[in-house]
């Protein structure tokens, strides 16, 4: 199956943001810039500055980057893409909207992964996670350099994801695998899963999961998108599950990495630890204790790059497991140059921004990385027209 993209080899720029969007952007970037107190101030070692073009060219890679290819809207329909959203409409977007907010905000590359496509109806989903991954696929071949890709499988159906996984690697040649976080209800810990990750650390796969609302909590607070408060919770939920089932201690060589700063993890990885200690079954499942297994996942920054946030974090983890996300086009480009803003308030040092923006992903990267280092930072003609923020 070949889907063509859209000529975008040279982008002129997104569409003009409606006045919605850009109340929502100015909000989400101001957000994302906030001036509150630098948790790691007194440990930053040399004043952290925008990265710059370095003679072997310095990469800022986004994990967290979305695709809404038209099969996508199609499928899934734009109230339901929609609904969970900041402003609750689904953003437009093509292939040209994202190289141009890489290339007004310097990132190199962009690793997209599809919004949540699961479906009751199984044969839709199937149909429908193939065309979004072949799709991707042909947004790497049409700009190696720019995009990486981690394929969706059309879960909760095990065969059928089985055989995705294959394609994914084998034909597609996907830079990881992007699940969600509940596939009807059922986290990815259940022990329906447990065929797809083995094969999934046995390839040393990297897995980003990204949160949806269980169907229990759809709505639950109908003022609200679920985005707003159902999503980290989620994350934090699919993390447990994972852990609490085993996963994680069975599976060493997955390096997950989860959105939005690890949700609320961060803030209940302790009384996980504990109270996973004082149960005898869950315990059974992390002989090696919750905290390590926590300490060797990776987080993403989208709506998290600030000091707030990232304090709780960076009590968990440290730098070099954290990892780029902006989350665009839910987060409109205003958030994306936001979350550079409040990286730079956090405390990093130059190194750690560096590796935070680039450095990690490049370690669990490496084709997205070697293809992003024949571009540099950027090409040579925008680094002249267009330094970093």
């Amino acid at each position: 199956m070949h889907i063509k993209n859209e000529d975008v080899n040279h982008p002129t720029g997104a569409r003009p943001a409606s006045p919605m969007r850009r109340k929502i952007g100015a909000m989400l970037g101001g957000l994302l810039a906030s001036q509150a107190v630098p948790a790691r101030a007194q440990q930053q070692t040399q004043p952290a500055q925008p990265a710059q073009d370095g003679p072997a060219g310095v990469q800022r890679i986004d994990v967290h980057h979305h695709f809404l290819p038209p099969v996508f809207r199609k499928t899934m329909g734009e109230e339901a893409i929609g609904a969970p959203a900041p402003n609750r409409v689904a953003p437009q977007w093509k292939v040209a909207d994202s190289l141009g907010v890489m290339d007004r905000q310097g990132i190199t590359s962009a690793v997209v992964s599809a919004p949540p496509l699961w479906m009751p109806d199984m044969a839709k989903t199937r149909h429908l996670t193939r065309a979004c991954n072949e799709f991707a696929a042909q947004m790497v071949s049409d700009h190696p350099t720019r995009f990486g890709v981690f394929s969706a499988l059309p879960l909760p159906d095990v065969a059928a994801a089985m055989a995705e996984i294959t394609h994914a690697f084998d034909v597609l040649k996907a830079d990881g695998i992007g699940l969600m976080t509940n596939y009807g209800d059922k986290y990815l810990g259940h022990a329906d899963f447990a065929p797809i990750f083995a094969e999934l650390n046995r390839r040393k796969a990297v897995v980003y999961v990204h949160p949806t609302s269980c169907q229990c909590h759809r709505g639950l607070l109908p003022e609200q998108p679920d985005s707003l408060i159902e999503f980290p919770h989620d994350t934090t939920r699919a993390v447990a599950s994972l852990m609490f089932s085993g996963v994680v201690s069975r599976c060493p060589d997955i390096r997950f990495i989860f959105s939005h700063a690890g949700g609320t993890v961060p803030y209940l990885a302790t009384r996980m630890a504990i109270l996973g200690s004082l149960d005898k079954t869950l315990a059974k499942q992390v002989p090696e204790g919750v905290m390590p297994l926590l300490k060797r996942l990776y987080y993403d920054t989208a709506i998290a790059a600030n000091p707030i946030s990232m304090a709780a974090l960076l009590k968990l983890v440290t730098p070099a497991n954290v990892v780029l996300g902006t989350d665009f086009p839910f987060v409109p480009e205003p958030g994306t140059k936001g979350t550079f803003a409040g990286l730079r308030e956090v405390g990093f040092s130059a190194d750690e921004l560096r590796a935070v923006e680039g450095g990690n992903a490049a370690r669990l990267l490496s084709r997205v990385a070697s293809q992003g280092a024949r571009l540099g930072a950027r090409s040579e003609s925008q680094a002249q027209k267009n330094p970093f923020p």
